[in-house]
């Protein structure tokens, strides 16, 4: 995902970016480094979560400090206009412009009521449905001008989208930019496993992409779009896809199915086990003659036991065992 937002900023000619980082930020450092083809890469570390104003605040001395700058959310997958975005916002003298997407159900997001040449007068964060004031949503990319700076605690938590946009919007400061391209918030399952099946649909058409040294069984069906990582192991009989992504390293057995689903890395699937609709987080393991049905969620190192349902919308924590079938949606914790 981080790698994803970094392409987009290299197709936009950004040079620098700076990562909030907290939760598993030697990992993020270690695989990144210093930079990222064209881009240098610097690393602010939060010891406890800040928010997004908190965040904002901490990275400040990366920043020169007469520049405007961007803020994009990295749960976002889209290809906005950066280049664009920063004309309008420079016209309009903004103090900040928020990048906005129009949904169906803004109750989960930001929602911006809209005046003239797009100032935002009024910013809600998640409204319930009969008050929110349109259908156009917080998009997850900012411009802030620095004077924001002043507006926000050093070391303190704070929310930018509940302070201070709300504020900015008040007393006209406050400008929105109408994003009509693809867009995902992959912090929600569904929108996760809907946005891998938009990225798959696109690199996997009419063919598999088969990583290398995958060894595929006799009369295995494998449907596109359709991904399987490298030294995966399919076995005879086995169906997958389509809209599927398997992980590498993973072992799907004998007679099992899988569609619409995202297997992580090294994932085991027992034989004759059908998975519909679901995600199976990192080394996973599914015993025989399991059912997982629409919506399922199972968590890193998860154990589901053979002859098992999981029925709908049922999510499995992350080192559970699951020994018994599960009928109706919940969590396993």
């Amino acid at each position: 995902m981080i790698e994803w937002v970094l392409d987009e900023l290299l197709k936009n000619e950004v040079d620098t970016a700076i990562l909030a980082t907290n939760y598993l930020a030697d990992m993020v450092k270690a695989h990144l480094g210093k930079k990222f083809h064209d881009i240098n890469l610097h690393y602010s570390l939060e010891d406890r979560p800040l928010g997004t104003g908190g965040a904002i605040k901490r990275a400040g001395r990366f920043l020169k400090k007469d520049e405007d700058f961007f803020v994009l959310n990295s749960d976002i997958i889209a290809s906005p206009p950066l280049k664009e975005i920063f004309q309008q916002h420079k016209s309009l003298r903004a103090t900040a412009t928020i990048m906005l997407h129009k949904v169906n159900d803004p109750t989960h997001f930001g929602v911006a009521e809209l005046g003239r040449s797009t100032q935002i007068t009024k910013f809600i964060e998640k409204p319930r449905l009969r008050d929110a004031p349109s259908n156009w949503i917080n998009a997850g990319v900012y411009i802030l001008k620095p004077s924001i700076f002043s507006q926000l605690t050093p070391r303190t938590k704070i929310s930018i989208e509940k302070e201070i946009f709300p504020g900015l919007a008040s007393s006209g400061k406050l400008y929105g930019y109408k994003y009509f391209g693809e867009w995902f918030d992959i912090g929600r399952f569904e929108e996760y496993r809907r946005a891998n099946i938009a990225v798959l649909s696109r690199a996997s058409t009419s063919k598999a992409m088969i990583g290398p040294n995958v060894k595929v069984g006799a009369n295995a069906r494998l449907i596109p779009p359709l991904t399987i990582g490298a030294h995966s192991v399919v076995g005879t009989d086995v169906s997958l896809g389509p809209n599927t992504c398997v992980g590498g390293r993973s072992v799907i057995s004998e007679g099992s199915q899988v569609s619409d689903s995202i297997l992580f890395d090294t994932v085991s699937l027992g034989k004759n086990s059908l998975i519909n609709g679901s995600l199976i987080g990192e080394s996973a393991v599914v015993g025989a003659n399991v059912r997982i049905g629409e919506g399922c969620v199972v968590g890193d190192n998860a154990f589901i036991n053979d002859n098992l349902t999981l029925k709908k919308n049922v999510i499995v924590c992350p080192y559970k065992e699951v020994s018994r079938s599960i009928n109706r949606p919940g969590i396993v914790t």
